[in-house]
């Protein structure tokens, strides 16, 4: 007789279920890491643009449309593509909040990404200081 018998097959069953249990929550956590890093590039090309708006008009601009943006707030995508506030596969809002002589730029965690405890919300501001909401420090984050 060829086969497979029902104890063989559900030991198979078995080992898969626990490496899918260990690999999976490693995974997820490495695609948030992953997305954490587009988020930070994009306040940093936020800040460039803010910084050359300083320079040629001799203030910060108070919207993100003032940029080049297409709207105030903005959402990327996992290709970190600019897409509307509501787009279905949005991973961080990127908002402006804007002072006389400073600025603090947002990094919004969305969807599925706001299951990032770690750094939650990032934050930049005109001076460089770098910041989360999360349970993890600005270094570990940043």
């Amino acid at each position: 007789m060829k086969g497979f018998t029902l104890i063989e097959l559900m030991i198979v069953i078995v080992i898969v279920a626990v490496l899918l249990t260990v690999a999976l929550p490693s995974y997820q956590q490495q695609v948030r890491k992953t997305r954490r890093s587009l988020g930070r590039s994009e306040l940093v090309q936020v800040m460039a643009r803010q910084e050359q708006f300083f320079l040629d008009h001799r203030r910060y601009a108070s919207e993100l449309t003032d940029l080049g943006y297409p709207a105030s707030p903005y959402a990327i995508d996992t290709d970190s593509n600019d897409q509307p506030a509501t787009a279905p596969d949005r991973i961080y809002l990127i908002d402006l909040s804007t002072q006389p002589n400073s600025f603090t730029l947002y990094a919004i965690p969305q969807l599925s990404q706001s299951r990032d405890v770690v750094c939650g919300t990032l934050s930049l501001t005109s001076i460089w200081l770098r910041a989360v909401t999360g349970s993890g420090s600005a270094a570990e984050c940043w």
